[in-house]
């Protein structure tokens, strides 16, 4: 009956330890997610900026 037990503890501690980590992992993956996009979004705007400069400058 006491293997049992431990069977039973051990495979409990392995999901609450899985839990954990997938649950940390989960958030550091969406705060860089939300970095880079921020930072693509970024780009893309500058880079729309430099188009429309470009534009104006070849127009004159």
């Amino acid at each position: 009956m006491s293997e049992i037990k431990g069977q039973l503890l051990g495979i409990l501690l392995v999901l609450a330890i899985f839990g954990t980590v997938a649950g940390t992992l989960t958030t550091v993956f969406s705060s860089l997610a939300e970095d880079v996009e921020s930072e693509v979004s970024g780009l893309n705007s500058s880079l729309k900026n430099s188009n429309v400069l470009e534009k104006e400058l070849l127009h004159y």
